[in-house]
């Protein structure tokens, strides 16, 4: 199944990237493109798996 992601807005307007279930995100961004290439390079470099985006 691989790494799973997940791109949500927060409450600040910016943009995260984390890991289903955890509290602090690995990143965030300005903007959801560069939170989903992010997650994307993310999800590459551990092999594999999927990228969800949350609106």
């Amino acid at each position: 199944m691989g790494e799973k992601r997940l791109v949500t807005k927060n409450r600040y307007g910016k943009w995260e990237v984390r890991a289903p279930s955890v509290v602090h995100p690995d990143s965030t961004h300005e903007t959801r493109e560069e939170a989903e290439s992010a997650a994307m390079e993310f999800v590459e470099k551990a092999g594999g798996g999927y990228v969800d985006v949350i609106l």
